[in-house]
């Protein structure tokens, strides 16, 4: 095991090199969902592009929000953070329970690390932590595709005080745990904030089921008064921890598009798309994306009341509903979704969805 707890300047810079860290948005700088509320009960993401909420099963509620980092963090380069605020405590574990916040990757950007073979690679891990209580904690990695996992564990000295470490994962070198070369989820890094049926043994990997914990592990949901922050979270070849990567937002937020995207105006009758009648009651409408998504994205919407279908800039032909069915097509840089109106209109006339409120907004989702 190799972990140790490092300063602002306590890492080297021996490696600058762009793309070395594997975490999208580890500086949790693109927020597309906001302050997220009441959630726990289901696997969602939270306010954080790219950062899920994994739960087995928990009476535990939360609180997600994007927030300013602290001084420390700042001095770091670091200048966001997610919060995680407890809402319900979860105060007796048993069975399955589980949560934690982890991040997905798929197999095909994970082929350089040479997992299943004998030149397999070490990754370590740098991040900012601040947890409600002090002692031992867990960050892991998963290796879903082979069902294997490595639960670290990292000790934060003291409670409510962010703090810096970094962990190195040994090299995951058993015949049979290669990555699948696709756009599947392959592999988790994550940080466990309750585990009872998750554990496994510490500091190394173990086979037989994706392990994301150990029996060392904290209940951090337990109390209402329970926060925790994740900040500067970088994941890179080799058992030295260099210093952060601070790519342009325009980077991160293209990386991020890639799995989910919001098309939206805060302009009242604004246009979200442009297409024709197939029949008197429905049209075609695309939009062009910005970056192509990992798959076919899942649409879902604000209100089906913040929608208007027109002929021209100023009619208003008839009220929305969305066909989800047909919400998406696979062509690059192409979304198309049906739109079904009501029996006012021609077939093959031309059309535009627009908003008929300020909180307009269409949703695609292709996360993993």
């Amino acid at each position: 095991m190799a972990v140790s707890t490092v300063g602002p300047t306590g890492l080297s810079s021996a490696v600058g090199q762009i793309g070395k860290n594997l975490v999208t948005n580890g500086n949790f700088s693109v927020a597309q969902r906001g302050t997220l509320t009441g959630i726990g009960a289901a696997q969602v993401y939270t306010s954080a592009d790219q950062w899920k909420y994994f739960v087995e099963t928990t009476a535990a509620r939360f609180t997600t929000s994007v927030v300013a980092a602290t001084a420390a963090m700042i001095a770091d380069g670091v200048a966001n953070r997610l919060k995680v605020d407890v809402t319900t405590v979860e105060s007796s574990l048993a069975g399955s329970d589980f949560a934690s916040i982890e991040q997905r990757f798929e197999g095909q950007n994970l082929q350089h690390l040479l997992y299943g073979t004998a030149g397999a690679k070490e990754l370590t891990v740098t991040f900012w932590f601040q947890s409600p209580k002090s002692g031992t904690h867990h960050v892991y990695l998963v290796q879903n595709d082979g069902n294997s996992g490595c639960p670290m564990t990292f000790t934060v000295a003291s409670a409510d005080t962010a703090e810096k470490f970094s962990v190195t994962f040994p090299a995951l070198t058993t015949s049979g745990q290669d990555f699948d070369n696709d756009t599947a989820f392959s592999m988790a890094l994550g940080f466990p904030i309750l585990s009872e049926g998750y554990e496994s043994t510490a500091n190394q990997w173990n086979a037989g089921g994706t392990w994301r914990s150990s029996s060392a592990q904290q209940n951090l949901a337990d109390n209402t008064a329970n926060d925790i922050f994740i900040g500067g979270v970088q994941l890179e070849v080799g058992s030295v921890a260099t210093d952060f990567e601070h790519e342009p937002i325009n980077m991160t937020l293209t990386k991020c598009l890639r799995y989910y995207q919001v098309i939206s105006t805060a302009t009242t009758t604004a246009t979200l798309g442009v297409g024709a009648c197939y029949t008197t009651s429905a049209a075609g409408v695309v939009q062009f994306l910005p970056v192509t998504m990992r798959a076919s994205p899942t649409l879902s919407i604000s209100a089906v009341s913040d929608f208007q279908m027109s002929t021209d800039a100023t009619t208003e032909v008839s009220s929305v509903s969305f066909d989800a069915a047909g919400a998406a097509a696979s062509v690059p840089f192409l979304s198309g979704f049906w739109t079904v109106g009501s029996a006012a209109h021609t077939l093959n006339e031309a059309v535009r969805l627009r908003a008929k409120t300020d909180d307009a907004a269409i949703y695609l989702t292709a996360e993993l």
